[in-house]
């Protein structure tokens, strides 16, 4: 009887314990629907997904988070943004349009909200409206000083008038406004960051890499988005440095790498940072772990024409040109139809690369699409002296050299600034070149010279002007400008 008494004590206290259990599973499923019907858990999906490489995932989650709040501009901002990296360009503008309505309705209740400017001056600038954008971060800048006006110990303020000033091209004056604002909040990482960039753009590479660091050592530790985004901040910064004109610093490049391997170590699934790791690799002449590093990235984004392009330029630079094929295709059959000048472009290294493994009628047909490319973005860009610069090279390739002279020339005579044109210089090039081939030696000894004059680095200008040297004869002219092409870097 006590044995039995004892048996229903155990299975109350265990019916108890079950219905506190089941009674806890309850709050929790009421907990995580909840949650579901909130924006901010699908604001937070959103993020997990662009961790993971899935911008498809992100929209959706974008798309959730409307459902509940249908007028939040900064979601739809985001999810424009996203749409146009996917390259769902209609769809990317209807939003932004619907964003920018919103903006206008809460700039007509309340003017002076320099939030709202700062989104309107944003989104009017990922809408190619340049000139509206610039006016709308006047506004931004005005809103701003009259916060700091009321209240000079404002820090966002100081902040968001540092922005302002940053997207106007005021660069010293922003590095003010953060210096300011860090001396009201010391211990704010975002300030140091924004901080750091401007300074780099403008100032001492030093003092912005301490600000890089400093901005790193400020921010949780458990925020290893935030600290992968800084990291690479840091790294783009050490590379553009060490990329000077007066020739690459291997020492930046190394910090640069150091810096972005940092950043993968805590973000290894974005496509974008395994490119930039590819980019410093191959400055740095590690072209085998470049390729690697491409291949990780494509292997997270598959998608990204860009990457392929790189790669296959890449494989041509180690004279890997039947597999560079593969890569071109990828980048073409990924690019938007309506997409010409970089159509024209990735057909035109094409065809180079087919010339090269000796495939001369696949490499003339690449050529033609090139130039049918480059004519449809002419049309519809008909001051654009680069693509008519690269009009001339696609004639050239095809034999047309008269015309390839007649696009050069107009280059020449549309260029407004001759003596820092880089184009002006590979216009000389390529005019001179197509002279040559036409026996045409004195006139195309000029056009060198007159490259060389503009951009005296340029090897292939010193090649072509030995080339044209030797055919008229003047042997012991030709080999110095053999000699200093070699010098510069010449390649076939």
């Amino acid at each position: 009887m006590r044995e039995m008494n004892g048996n229903k004590r155990i299975s109350k206290k265990l019916g108890a314990k079950l219905a506190l259990t089941l009674l806890a599973l309850a709050i929790i499923c009421i907990t995580a629907e909840a949650q579901e019907n909130t924006a901010e858990y699908w604001i937070d999906r959103a993020d997990e997904y662009m961790n993971n490489g899935s911008i498809e995932g992100a929209v959706s989650a974008y798309d959730e988070a409307l459902k509940i709040d249908p007028d939040n501009t900064t979601i739809l901002i985001h999810k424009a943004l996203e749409l146009s990296v996917l390259g769902r360009v209609n769809e990317s503008s209807e939003t932004y349009e619907r964003a920018l309505s919103l903006l206008d309705e809460n700039l007509l209740k309340d003017p002076n909200d320099a939030k709202a400017w700062q989104w309107k001056a944003t989104v009017l600038g990922s809408m190619k409206r340049q000139n509206e954008s610039l006016a709308a971060y006047e506004k931004t800048l005005e809103a701003f000083n009259r916060r700091i006006e009321t209240d000079s110990k404002d820090a966002d303020a100081w902040v968001g008038k540092g922005n302002s000033l940053m997207n106007l091209g005021k660069w010293e004056e922003a590095q003010d406004a953060y210096n300011r604002a860090i001396e009201i909040d010391p211990q704010d990482y975002h300030t140091w960051g924004r901080k750091a960039e401007v300074i780099g753009r403008i100032g001492d590479l030093n003092e912005s890499v301490e600000a890089y660091d400093r901005t790193i050592e400020l921010i949780p530790s458990g925020n290893t988005q935030e600290l992968s985004g800084y990291w690479m901040s840091k790294a783009e910064v050490l590379a553009i440095r060490g990329l000077s004109d007066d020739g690459p610093r291997t020492d930046l490049l190394e910090e640069a790498l150091t810096a972005i391997n940092h950043s993968l170590e805590l973000d290894p699934k974005s496509s974008s940072k395994w490119h930039f790791k590819a980019t410093i690799l191959s400055e740095l002449d590690r072209k085998d772990e470049a390729v690697e590093a491409f291949d990780e990235g494509l292997r997270l984004n598959p998608e990204n024409a860009d990457n392929w392009l790189w790669k296959a330029n890449l494989l041509v630079e180690m004279k890997r040109y039947n597999e560079s094929q593969e890569a071109y295709d990828k980048a073409i059959e990924l690019i938007a139809e309506n997409n010409s000048e970089d159509l024209a472009l990735d057909w035109l290294s094409k065809g180079w690369a087919l010339n090269k493994t000796g495939r001369t009628d696949e490499a003339q047909a690449a050529f033609q699409k090139s130039l049918e490319f480059y004519e449809t973005a002419i049309s519809g860009n008909t001051g654009n002296i680069r693509l008519l610069q690269q009009k001339g090279l696609a004639l050239f390739e095809l034999g047309r050299y008269d015309e390839a002279i007649e696009a050069y020339d107009q280059v020449l005579k549309n260029s407004l600034s001759l003596e820092f044109d880089t184009t002006a210089v590979s216009a000389w090039i390529g005019k001179g070149d197509s002279l040559r081939l036409q026996g045409k030696n004195e006139e195309a000894l000029e056009a060198y010279n007159k490259a060389i004059d503009l951009g005296p680095h340029y090897s292939n200008a010193w090649h072509g002007r030995g080339e044209a040297q030797k055919a008229m004869g003047q042997v012991g002219n030709a080999g110095m400008s053999f000699l200093v092409a070699d010098k510069l870097g010449y390649e076939e």
